[in-house]
């Protein structure tokens, strides 16, 4: 019996994931490379059902580190792996007036301090004028 092949573009298209991610995760080992060399190279159902479950394991929230620790995992481990579930995320509450306020992830925060505090200001800023206008 003949297993099926598919172009790079064929697998790209079945699985949602650009080539260029394709090829991201074979360099780092996720995915097995495809038989052949270049152009005439072809991936398998196997290649669609290792992508099928990295998207599933993002989904849940875990980054490429975590995954490829898991899918290296025995079989039996990486079940109980799919049933983690995602992490918490953290978020920042900022106030900016009565019954207004501003919800910001935590790595966001962290991330984009600076831009976040300009818009904290102008928010409270325009709050407050437009509080004046209506007076």
């Amino acid at each position: 019996m003949l297993k099926k092949q598919y172009t790079i573009q064929e697998l790209s298209e079945l699985t949602g994931y650009s080539r260029r991610t394709i090829r991201y995760y074979i360099q780092e080992g996720l995915l097995h490379p495809p038989s052949g060399r270049g152009r005439g190279g072809y991936y398998y159902d196997s290649h669609i059902n290792k992508l099928s479950q990295i998207k599933s394991l993002q989904d849940k929230g875990l980054k490429l580190e975590s995954i490829t620790e898991i899918l290296s995992r025995p079989e039996d481990l990486k079940v109980q792996a799919a049933e983690i579930p995602p992490p918490r995320e953290l978020w920042i509450k900022h106030p900016l007036t009565d019954g207004v306020e501003i919800h910001i992830r935590r790595d966001k925060e962290e991330k984009h301090r600076k831009k976040i505090d300009e818009l904290i200001r102008f928010a409270k800023s325009s709050l407050k004028s437009g509080e004046r206008k209506n007076e």
